[in-house]
């Protein structure tokens, strides 16, 4: 019996330390890293941007093939990877005027107003749009339906909570978030039953919402569903969507000639937003042949993980990888021909 015991004692033990060692493996190893960093750095000595820093994965990669002429600006909303990155970059940042790296605790939109970046143009801006599972472990935000804990699931500090969102939106715009940012299926059934329950007691914690989805949609569905519903209202909390488009779009006309877009999404819904951009900005304007477009894709089909990437970093499965870059002057010779070419 105490053999038994033993055995069954160590067994956890090697649990836990496995499941801590991926936690810790997943938080710091970022995905696709060379392939990021070999399609941004076009200059060691320019301009870039890390529009989520996360646990510094990628920022660590660029610093190291930037020179000393070399510049990074990153940026996260969260205030814990900027305390957990401050002190990772310690050395770096104890530079002074001197330091290549400046940390910036804010959403990647803001980019597009960092006046660094208007005045010098920059060379490359990289977006990882995964949540990390530090994130997600994170037990007081509420992004996991697996921790019972208040409904918040901000990215920072500022902005409605998915609380406020789910007591206060309409049926309709319930099942419009569900729909379109999970492609929930059973979105019209949840958001009704959520408008039902909250007349009778104000919906608080993830258990809430989960109570919900189960009592609702079939059992085998259930942690499909939930995923869907959270990543939804997730999504709408920290309006993802909407301030990847308008990153996109902002940041094209302050990159310098030949800068690079790198973007690494995760779902569908972000990966078609990135490939629309990049389409719409490379198109040729055939009412005004003189007008060049503003981007060059450079990765017709998105780049994806290697089997080896997989295995070692099950979160990377899903991973595509498109990039672009800033067309050029010189390039509009090439365009005005081709557009020419398409007129006759």
């Amino acid at each position: 019996m105490a053999k038994r015991k033993n055995s069954t004692r160590r067994r956890l033990d090697r649990e836990r330390a496995a499941q801590s060692e991926r936690k810790d493996y997943e938080y710091h190893l970022p995905v696709m890293l060379d392939e990021c960093c070999d399609w941004l750095i076009t200059d060691r000595n320019g301009l870039y941007a890390d529009g989520t820093l996360g646990g510094g994965g990628h920022t660590a990669e660029i610093l190291k093939r930037l020179d000393v002429g070399g510049r990074l600006i990153s940026f996260d909303a969260d205030p814990v990877a900027i305390q957990h990155c401050t002190a990772r970059f310690s050395d770096e940042l104890a530079k002074g005027d001197e330091s290549r790296l400046v940390l910036r605790n804010a959403n990647f939109f803001e980019a597009c107003s960092t006046e660094e970046i208007h005045l010098r143009k920059v060379n490359g801006l990289l977006l990882d749009l995964g949540v990390s599972s530090r994130q997600l472990d994170t037990e007081h935000r509420g992004f996991s339906y697996r921790v019972n804990t208040r409904l918040d699931m901000r990215f920072g500090t500022d902005g409605r909570s998915a609380e406020e969102i789910i007591n206060a939106a309409e049926e309709d715009e319930l099942e419009r978030i569900l729909r379109n940012y999970g492609e929930e299926p059973f979105a019209r059934a949840i958001a009704r039953r959520i408008v039902e329950r909250r007349r009778a007691v104000p919906l608080q914690t993830t258990q809430d919402l989960r109570f919900i989805v189960e009592e609702t949609t079939p059992q085998s569905t259930h942690a499909k569903t939930l995923a869907r519903v959270f990543q939804a209202i997730r999504i709408a909390v920290n309006r993802e969507l909407e301030i990847l488009e308008g990153t996109l779009r902002g940041i094209i006309p302050l990159l310098a000639p030949h800068g690079r877009i790198v973007v690494m999404s995760y779902h569908s819904l972000e990966d078609r937003i990135v490939k629309t951009v990049f389409k719409e900005e490379s198109e040729k304007d055939f009412k005004n042949a003189e007008k060049q477009p503003l981007l060059k894709i450079l990765t017709p089909k998105p780049i994806l993980p290697s089997e080896k990437e997989i295995q070692e970093n099950p979160r990377a499965r899903s991973a595509k990888l498109r990039v672009a870059e800033r067309t050029s002057p010189e390039d509009a010779p090439v365009f005005k021909k081709k557009a020419k070419f398409q007129d006759e």
